[in-house]
């Protein structure tokens, strides 16, 4: 990707060093932002998750419905087995299967990447039907920055070109973007952006832990 943005091969490295001291090379057109130095980023919050998926019950095939993976930077996914069920939204908006291929990941790009690029990099929309003859089991890796990174901080070292790339699209793409949400100076944070996501879809949990008036800031 990083050859492709036309940006030194290894500039994102230091996003994911953690605390590591690992200086960027002074020849680089594109420096790390410098409101933080490498050594304070909080680590890498990656998370490896193991799913179930039960046999469907008669005609109700959904597992998990469409979504981003919305705190990722990339999420690599093993399939277990050979049950398919796994779909991913393509550009024209028709579901395509990514059926099970042996000793091989399936690799999805996640808000992060879309919100960095502003758009030049789609984050994967896909979705999971239950299995119909057989339990479904998968193991994803979720590749997430440092949640007290910032997405400006990120997209200060994506060329301009690279970032104009999706305004020069059909803006009426069937597609629909998480990038309004991203893109609103409010939640630049990572890590507050991640808070929002999971006040809007999980309101309850919100309301015992953080209160009414959090609830409504992060849903308004």
């Amino acid at each position: 990707m990083e050859e492709a943005f036309g940006i030194p091969v290894g500039t994102l490295d230091a996003f994911f060093q953690g605390r590591a001291k690992t200086p960027v090379a002074e020849s680089s057109t594109h420096s790390m932002p410098t409101s933080h130095s490498i050594e304070g980023f909080l680590c890498p919050q990656h998370r490896l998750k193991l799913n179930k998926y039960h046999v469907a019950c008669g005609s109700e095939r959904q597992g998990v419905g469409a979504h981003k993976d919305s705190s990722g930077w990339l999420t690599f996914l093993y399939q277990v087995g050979t049950e398919e069920g796994l779909e991913v939204l393509d550009k024209d908006g028709s579901w395509i299967p990514a059926n099970p291929v042996p000793r091989s990941f399936v690799v999805n790009f996640g808000n992060a990447f879309e919100a960095a690029t502003e758009g030049a990099v789609r984050a994967t929309i896909h979705r999971v039907k239950a299995p119909v003859e057989r339990e479904r089991y998968s193991i994803p890796f979720f590749m997430g920055l440092p949640l007290d990174l910032s997405v400006s901080e990120i997209r200060s070292l994506i060329p301009e070109e690279v970032r104009l790339m999706r305004k020069k699209e059909d803006e009426k793409s069937i597609v629909e973007t998480a990038l309004p949400g991203f893109l609103d100076p409010r939640w630049d944070s990572l890590g507050e952006s991640v808070l929002r996501k999971w006040m809007r879809s999980h309101q309850n949990v919100g309301l015992k832990w953080y209160g009414a008036e959090a609830v409504d800031y992060y849903t308004q």
